[in-house]
């Protein structure tokens, strides 16, 4: 086995002046931290940190720094992070730490290097990576489901019922639907055919909905396409601020960590507003939902009107 020698990081405030200094300053920043120094291989050092009693747990500035990048930015295998449990909290184990000759029963965490299976198991894997797979998916189904179902959509009045509800469950595919559109006019002009003289006017009356409708989609469309591009523009503009941010941060960090705190505030702010937009785009979804759900009650009116005729 390895041998590890224990060096706890300094106090950055045990200097000339300490009797003026706030001792908590230490605490809050560097905590009660330990690094475990691996002698045959410096690479597999870890850091160990500490609390401060029995009865909390280690909360330092920069536990929580390491904790926080782990969390939102996820990790691949090899690097260095806090082990985790199943619901994504840090593994706290019961420990003795030795202070001015006593020893006194705390908890401890100590860092280890990521495997393949952390990194698979990790809730930001399981998580955000995973709704955004989830939705890809969904989405390509769909897609599939309705060219599978395209030639037969218009064949009668149940297949024009159905097509409304998938243009309801996905309005991303009304592109699809549109290039169908001279298969349509061909079904339209069978069926004028086939009923009486006296139904003329109507048919003149249903080509110009038809007109109307087509208008309506392709409009429909472009203000979808607009929206998802403004929608991506924000959502990357969003991760180049956090990407700044936690750059700004680590900078802070090694210059003495002293405004860390600030930073990581505005990092939850960043977080708030990511959440903000999300619940936005959820908001707009649902406008674009209304809007599809009017053009289907227009095609079922345009429907009666044709029966009752």
């Amino acid at each position: 086995n390895a041998q590890t020698t224990e060096i706890f990081l300094p106090n950055l405030f045990d200097n000339d002046y300490y009797d003026l200094t706030d001792p908590l300053y230490h605490s809050m920043i560097l905590g009660d931290t330990a690094t475990l120094f691996d002698q045959q291989d410096n690479s597999k050092s870890q850091l160990k940190f500490y609390s401060n009693d029995k009865d909390s747990v280690p909360d330092s500035l920069l536990f929580s720094k390491l904790l926080h990048e782990q969390q939102l930015n996820g990790f691949k295998e090899g690097d260095t992070i806090i082990p985790l449990d199943e619901n994504g909290k840090p593994v706290y184990k019961k420990d003795t730490r030795t202070k001015n000759g006593k020893a006194e029963t705390v908890y401890s965490v100590t860092t280890k290097i990521a495997t393949r299976d952390d990194v698979e198991q990790s809730a930001y894997s399981r998580g955000i990576q995973g709704d955004i797979d989830d939705l890809y998916t969904a989405n390509t189904e769909n897609v599939n489901r309705l060219i599978e179902h395209g030639d037969k959509i218009f064949a009668n009045e149940e297949s024009v019922q159905y097509l409304n509800k998938e243009v309801q469950n996905n309005i991303e595919n009304i592109h699809e639907l549109a290039q169908q559109q001279d298969q349509h006019s061909s079904d339209i002009k069978t069926l004028k055919k086939n009923v009486e003289e006296g139904l003329l006017e109507l048919s003149g009356h249903l080509i110009d909905q038809k007109a109307d409708l087509t208008k309506d989609i392709k409009a429909l469309e472009s203000n979808v396409e607009e929206g998802l591009l403004e929608l991506s523009g924000h959502l990357i503009d969003q991760k180049a601020d956090l990407t700044k941010d936690i750059k700004t941060l680590e900078n802070n960090v090694e210059e003495g960590l002293l405004d860390l705190s600030g930073r990581l505030l505005d990092q939850k702010a960043d977080i708030a507003q990511n959440q903000a937009n999300i619940q936005d785009l959820a908001a707009y979804n649902e406008l674009q939902d209304a809007y599809a759900k009017q053009q289907t009650e227009a095609i079922d009116a345009l429907n009666k009107a044709s029966s009752e005729n």
